[in-house]
């Protein structure tokens, strides 16, 4: 069973290592977001593609919050809203990621929406 409050725990704190855990070694992360619309999403392959996305985003000025979630036996989604410590613009995410036996996330999209920015 995928346990949610331990992923919630480590998605907010952006610990590296305890998030980069949940995914099984094949896993696929697909974000649809500004600059990257379907017809060219941005596609992280594996768990070394996907360490070196956290490790960009770990350091960023901002707040994580997983919120409206729902827990299948091998589905999850929630929401995970970010807001940015300098100007409080937001990036609202939906996710949806399947689920392996073993409670790993083997495959993950996002649709994301951005407030403007102008830092």
């Amino acid at each position: 069973m995928f346990d949610f409050e331990a992923w919630r725990t480590a998605v907010e704190a952006r610990d590296v290592e305890r998030w980069l855990a949940f995914f099984a070694d094949g896993a696929e992360w697909v974000e649809y977001r500004p600059g990257n619309p379907p017809k060219s999403p941005r596609i992280l392959r594996g768990r070394e593609e996907i360490r070196a996305w956290l490790e960009v985003i770990q350091p960023t000025p901002a707040e994580l919050r997983v919120t409206h979630e729902l827990v299948g036996e091998r589905r999850i989604a929630y929401r995970l809203t970010v807001t940015f410590a300098a100007d409080g613009a937001q990036i609202v995410e939906h996710v949806i990621a399947d689920v392996d036996g073993d409670g790993r996330v083997v495959a993950q999209v996002d649709v994301e929406i951005w407030d403007d920015r102008q830092t």
